[in-house]
């Protein structure tokens, strides 16, 4: 399990969550704020449009003053805009009885444009998933080749099990495919090793209520700044970052599962390395519901320029329901043609490369033990690389790992970041 994504995956709705809370105080723009988010917060069906709204020249100015500081590299015209048309929309709908999560619904889609790229639906234990390929070929024309080649390969019907023919076919024509999300995580499960969904999703949980005290900590001053006919009063809220980041270091290890590398909390920042600033997020009520939340980004470089603003749209809630007629993918014949069926380009691979993929899965699996990465769990991973050359050989020797292929030998020492820093060639 990995505590970033889980603290990233949560970071929306706790701004909007620990946001509510900090109207404490008898001042009537904080009333304002917690009685929009506490109304948002207690609808059982709602959306949320992501979006980028800053120019190409703010967003230029905004990255080369973090490049100056990072060394980070210039993004592609072609990347830039792309980027700045995109949105993502999150949806929700708790269903007939909010108690019951039997009924429970989420759908997330991705925008470029004015093309609906993919959409993801998740209803109760049932998954659902179409994308727009021909569209998305119109969009990056660099697809084309690789789409034929599929196409190819579906009708020659030598590479793709018959199971997984007619799906394929409907993802590839725009129509929707749907899972059994049980039979799917069981399967993920069985192979990784990983806590379950239910685990998870407790922990998310609690990552999120950390998070939305942390920001009701932080809170400063809320301030109305003008008003909107469109979006209602303009609310600007203050945040102490060093307040807010004391309350996330203080309540990590009270929530953190029994399996997670202590490593993990030594890596973040001390309370005392973190800025003693206070940063700005914009937010719109109109007749007591929000509308709109913005953050720009440019506030955390050390000398701002530009900007990089991040805008979260409250949308109409709309229910989420199964759509019709979508084709079903048998889930075991979709892990088993992954597992037998051989890497596209895999006579490619060398034996280097595929020993930076076993450093990280060797990291990967220590940490969801809790223990340090070794030799030791490469029983766990060696069946993830079943076919994956013709005459692929791993093998550990001592503290080591031998990874050979196409007549190459490495030799690995395993790390405890799963970066590959530490591959020799030859035999160990």
């Amino acid at each position: 399990m990995r505590l970033n994504r889980l603290l990233v995956g949560g970071s929306v709705l706790a701004l909007l969550s620990g946001t509510a809370a900090c109207g404490l105080q008898t001042i009537e723009p904080k009333i304002q704020l917690r009685d929009a988010f506490a109304a948002f917060g207690d609808q059982s069906s709602g959306a949320l449009r992501l979006s980028l709204p800053s120019s190409e020249d703010d967003v230029r100015a905004f990255l080369q003053a973090a490049d100056e500081a990072t060394g980070g590299e210039e993004v592609p015209d072609d990347v830039l805009s792309t980027l700045l048309s995109s949105s993502l929309v999150f949806g929700f709908d708790e269903g007939e009885d909010a108690d019951d999560p039997a009924d429970d619904a989420v759908r997330t889609v991705v925008e470029i444009g004015d093309l609906t790229a993919t959409e993801f639906r998740a209803i109760g234990e049932d998954l659902y998933v179409r994308a727009d390929v021909d569209g998305l070929v119109d969009e990056f024309p660099e697809m084309q080749a690789d789409v034929e080649s599929f196409r190819a390969e579906l009708e020659s019907g030598t590479t793709v099990p018959e199971p997984l023919v007619e799906p394929a076919r409907a993802l590839l024509g725009g129509d929707w495919v749907s899972l059994d999300g049980k039979a799917l995580m069981e399967q993920v499960e069985s192979l990784s090793g990983t806590s379950t969904a239910e685990e998870e999703a407790e922990l998310q949980k609690e990552l999120q209520d950390l998070a939305g005290k942390a920001v009701q900590d932080a809170v400063v001053s809320v301030e109305r700044k003008g008003e909107d006919d469109d979006l209602g009063d303009h609310l600007v809220v203050e945040l102490n970052l060093r307040k807010g980041w004391a309350t996330v270091r203080d309540g990590l290890p009270g929530i953190l599962p029994e399996g997670e590398d202590p490593a993990t909390l030594e890596q973040l920042p001390p309370v005392e390395d973190v800025p003693d600033k206070d940063v700005s997020v914009s937010v719109w009520v109109q007749d007591d519901e929000l509308t709109r939340v913005e953050l720009d980004a440019a506030q955390f470089l050390d000398e701002p320029a530009g900007h990089l603003v991040l805008r979260a749209d409250v949308l109409d809630a709309e229910p989420v329901t199964a759509p019709e007629d979508s084709v079903p993918v048998d889930v075991a014949a979709l892990f088993e043609g992954a597992m037998s069926a051989s890497t596209p380009g895999a006579e490619e691979l060398d034996a280097y490369t595929i020993a930076t993929w076993v450093d990280m899965d060797l990291a990967t699996v220590a940490q969801e033990n809790g223990g340090e990465s070794s030799a030791e769990y490469l029983p766990e991973v060696l069946a993830w690389y079943e076919g994956t050359t013709p005459d692929l050989v791993i093998t550990a020797v001592g503290p080591l790992v031998e990874v050979s292929t196409g007549g190459e030998t490495v030799c690995l020492t395993p790390s405890p970041d799963g970066f590959g820093e530490q591959i020799a060639d030859g035999p160990c």
